[in-house]
């Protein structure tokens, strides 16, 4: 009996110094679709259900006071800084963001006077004026940033449209247009697709004032063009930042999600049934 009793307690000496061989993943949330994203969502529930007892902030009727609180509120990260926390890219659905906005607020409702530093911390993680993730600075009106010109004096920026992305290189010159190295009217047939890429500068009065070298990949013909678009719209900014709003209003600014909805089993496309015979 003892010398098995010393058996156990020298095999438990071995079994501590062995190291893990088997790999364990970082996070509980591994092998879901978006891990970062749901291990995110978990916290921020497990917060909200710790600190429910803790009262919500009044309502304000004040004018006065609804201008402060208006003024001092907090400017959440976009979601193309978010997607580029997770590392998820377009698998992070704007349903998802949303949902993430959703108890974020949640959590910036309770009153701020009792809630703990914990809260307060994690809160901070998404503040775009206070997360150490945030490139972009305090441009509140979008969710894009306003990039800088380089050394060589080009803007560069990104646009994605369906399945194809485009990276844009705009200098000032003489109205100079290539995509894949190929002119303009040589790589887009379609009228459509080039007044779509031209789009932007007729916004800023900058046609011709603009040399254009863009890098295209992905889907069919109008996506590249979009794509195309959104990536100049985007590096027009460097120029001049006051044109900001203007082609936020004009839409070349704005990143369009939507995708072709699939065919669904029973239908002839993605919506359409099958004529209905009587007999």
């Amino acid at each position: 009996m003892f010398i098995q009793l010393r058996s156990f307690s020298s095999m438990r000496t071995v079994l501590q110094n062995v190291t893990r061989t088997r790999i364990v993943p970082t996070l509980p949330t591994f092998y879901s679709a978006n891990p970062v994203h749901e291990n995110n969502i978990n916290r921020l529930e497990y917060l909200l259900s710790k600190y429910s007892k803790i009262p919500r902030k009044l309502n304000i009727s004040d004018p006065l006071l609804m201008a402060r609180e208006k003024k001092t509120a907090v400017h959440w990260i976009t979601l193309e800084e978010y997607r580029d926390i997770t590392g998820s890219g377009v698998r992070l659905k704007p349903t998802q963001y949303k949902q993430l906005i959703y108890y974020l607020n949640k959590l910036n409702s309770l009153d701020p006077e009792l809630i703990s530093e914990e809260v307060r911390l994690e809160m901070d993680k998404y503040n775009r004026d206070k997360s150490t993730f945030s490139k972009r600075g305090p441009t509140h009106d979008g969710t894009y940033r306003i990039p800088e010109l380089d050394s060589q004096g080009r803007s560069i920026a990104v646009g994605r449209r369906k399945s194809a992305s485009a990276k844009c290189y705009t200098v000032r010159g003489e109205g100079l247009i290539l995509v894949n190295n190929r002119p303009l009217n040589d790589y887009f047939v379609n009228i459509k697709d080039r007044e779509a890429i031209m789009y932007p500068l007729q916004v800023i009065q900058g046609v011709g004032k603009f040399n254009i070298y863009a890098l295209t990949s992905g889907g069919g013909c109008t996506g590249q063009a979009d794509a195309i678009s959104l990536a100049l719209g985007k590096s027009l900014l460097a120029f001049n930042p006051l044109w900001k709003s203007r082609l936020h209003k004009a839409g070349c600014l704005t990143t369009d999600y939507r995708r072709v909805e699939r065919k669904k089993p029973g239908k002839v496309k993605a919506r359409k049934m099958p004529t209905w015979v009587k007999r």
